[in-house]
């Protein structure tokens, strides 16, 4: 879910792997029925299919069960207390799949 999540955000808003990772969820804003994402202002508005894959991936995100990140507000978080998940580490997994995206 993570990759498509991310995929999706670098390809629909053309956004570096490194400001994807630095998302938080307080990036993420719902309005009564639409989806905004804050990647300057004004927050850019999210198509429904995307807005349910990011919502479900909020809602089961990943790294969340490490001790150190019961908490975390980042939209990606890493294994490391505090941390988003690193570029190049999102980059490796996208390329596995066969997204070529740099960090």
């Amino acid at each position: 879910m993570r990759l498509r999540v991310a995929g999706v955000i670098v390809l629909l808003y053309a956004q570096p792997l490194s400001r994807v990772v630095r998302l938080t969820l307080d990036d993420v804003i719902r309005d009564g029925d639409a989806v905004l994402l804050r990647l300057g202002e004004p927050p850019s508005p999210v198509p429904a299919p995307v807005a349910a894959l990011l919502l479900e991936h909020i809602t089961n995100r990943g790294n969340m069960n490490i001790a150190t990140n019961p908490a975390s507000r980042w939209l990606f978080p890493g294994r490391r207390t505090g941390q988003p998940l690193g570029p190049n580490h999102l980059s490796a997994l996208l390329n596995k799949v066969g997204m070529p995206i740099a960090a």
